[in-house]
């Protein structure tokens, strides 16, 4: 089936586990946004820990060989010699009965690690990954929800909102290049969603502005936000020493760091 990580594990976190993938397809989204389809046949069993779970891709020096089969195991007994350089990404689709993962890609660039990767995949490339990650849990008490985020973050917040339940208040804030960025997010919720255009301006520059004259509807709400790291810094000290959120109901996480890397950190 095709949709949101269709199983879901019954009791607790689904423990993560090494993945040998192969490229099954790239298509864009976006002049900036590529869709990566995994495939491997143990992908029919990954179970679901909910919404915003993430991935570490594996990325090692052309040099290294693996040695097969490339188990956990044979990745912890190598990392010696050589250490993967890791970089996170979101199961946006799963679809269990054909043994595949979608992951959307932003193509910062080809010299990028793992943007620059996604650019150049072609089917039949190997792709190694490890999880899933413990995932951002949907809380039912909770009146309302804010998504922020830039291009980084699209994935994520996609996957929470088609997970949201039907009419839950939700204003989402999403930051892209241009209009041609912008992408659907079908939603059973009751979604305000307000796309904000950079063009040229610094990353983050509107979505900060934007994300600090929101006015928050009463009752516990949750914020959850995605973006480069002085972005998210100010974020949250905004939310929860400036306008008294929770620490607990804030989830602001720096997906990529300015002069260092575009690409999603682990």
């Amino acid at each position: 089936m095709s949709g949101p990580i269709a199983g879901r594990a019954p009791h607790g976190r689904n423990p993560g586990r090494l993945h040998v993938t192969t490229v099954h397809a790239v298509r864009h989204l976006t002049p900036r946004m590529v869709r990566i389809t995994f495939a491997e046949p143990g992908l029919g069993g990954l179970l679901s820990n909910g919404t915003d779970q993430h991935v570490a891709l594996y990325f090692y020096e052309p040099h290294v060989t693996l040695p097969r089969p490339f188990t956990t195991e044979a990745a912890r007994d190598l990392l010696p010699v050589a250490r993967p350089r890791l970089r996170r990404y979101t199961i946006r689709h799963h679809r269990p009965d054909l043994g595949e993962v979608d992951m959307d890609f932003v193509l910062h660039g080809g010299d990028q690690l793992a943007s620059g990767w996604a650019a150049r995949a072609r089917p039949g490339d190997e792709a190694i990954w490890f999880g899933p990650s413990p995932a951002y849990p949907l809380d039912p008490e909770v009146c309302w929800s804010v998504l922020l985020g830039d291009e980084t973050a699209i994935p994520a917040i996609a996957v929470i909102l088609s997970e949201l339940p039907a009419g839950h208040p939700v204003t989402v804030l999403l930051e892209v290049a241009d209009p041609d960025e912008e992408l659907p997010l079908p939603t059973a919720a009751d979604a305000q969603v307000t796309w904000l255009h950079r063009r040229g301006r610094p990353a983050g520059r509107l979505l900060a502005e934007h994300a600090m004259e929101l006015p928050l509807p009463p009752g516990r709400g949750r914020i959850w936000g995605g973006a480069e790291r002085e972005v998210i810094r100010g974020l949250r000290r905004h939310f929860i020493e400036g306008r008294g959120v929770d620490r607990a109901d804030t989830r602001l996480t720096a997906y990529w760091t300015k002069g260092v890397t575009q690409d999603s950190e682990v």
